[in-house]
């Protein structure tokens, strides 16, 4: 065995040991979400307190979004990337929250009424 198959040994047992624990990583999510089920979905408002930065693409070159500092109706501050319109302090933002289980709460941007009414 010279110095290039053993080499070849030792990355093929690192890629099998990545691919282990990413389906371990990936077991464990599901089960976490399982074990913290989604007990509610409600439509609520934000106020936009400050926009933070304009022009930013996340993806590459898509649509160009604000990055925005909202406030929600349980005293939480939230960041959120919204697609043009840009908003300013003062509008509100229509979102969406997930509530979990275990107390979590997940927002994220209403689409369909962001498209039609946009920031109001």
């Amino acid at each position: 065995m010279n110095i290039w198959d053993s080499w070849a040994f030792q990355y093929r047992n690192a890629r099998g040991l990545a691919a282990a624990a990413m389906m371990l990583f990936a077991i464990l999510a599901m089960l976490s979400m399982r074990c913290n089920p989604v007990v509610d979905r409600q439509e609520v408002l934000g106020l936009v307190l400050e926009v933070e930065a304009e022009g930013l693409r996340p993806m590459g070159d898509g649509v160009p979004q604000a990055r925005v500092i909202l406030a929600v109706p349980d005293s939480v501050e939230i960041r959120l990337l919204l697609p043009p319109p840009v908003p300013r302090p003062g509008h509100f933002i229509p979102l969406k929250v997930e509530l979990y289980k275990k107390g979590d709460r997940h927002y994220y941007l209403n689409h369909e009424k962001w498209r039609l009414d946009g920031p109001s």
